[in-house]
């Protein structure tokens, strides 16, 4: 099959950073994750918010991997900026940040209503894709 990504090096939707919605089997697999949520999150142990927090986030990864283009996370999120309203948004980004800050720094600690929020937030992104959880 001819592929311009392996001719030229880049990938054939560049500078089209809208693909469409979530598919069917990204839901699926995205609503089976989140039961696995929401058993992390009424344990209310701290390791367990965290892991939720970070399983949250990559379902939320997953899903606009469907919608946006972008090489990462935060090229996709930066590219859906139009697919969410900016309250949200912010929001999105600032759970997104917890998350990065949870997996890279040492110590970090945040307070379990701050990740309760995270989730929460991450969760409203999904729902606002069409997601069902």
């Amino acid at each position: 099959m001819f592929n311009l990504f392996n001719i030229f090096g880049q990938p054939r939707y560049k500078g089209q950073p809208t693909l469409g919605t979530v598919r069917v089997g990204t839901k699926s697999t995205i609503e089976a994750e989140w039961r696995n949520i929401n058993v992390l999150v009424t344990g209310k142990q701290p390791s367990q918010l965290r892991q939720a927090l970070i399983s949250a986030d990559k379902t939320l990864d997953n899903a606009l991997r469907d919608v946006v283009v972008g090489e990462n996370m935060g090229e996709r999120l930066k590219n859906a900026r139009t697919k969410f309203d900016r309250d949200l948004y912010d929001k999105i980004w600032k759970a997104h940040k917890m998350r990065n800050a949870l997996v890279h720094e040492s110590g970090y600690e945040p307070p379990h209503h701050m990740i309760l929020k995270g989730i929460g937030d991450l969760k409203r992104a999904l729902l606002s894709l069409g997601v069902r959880i």
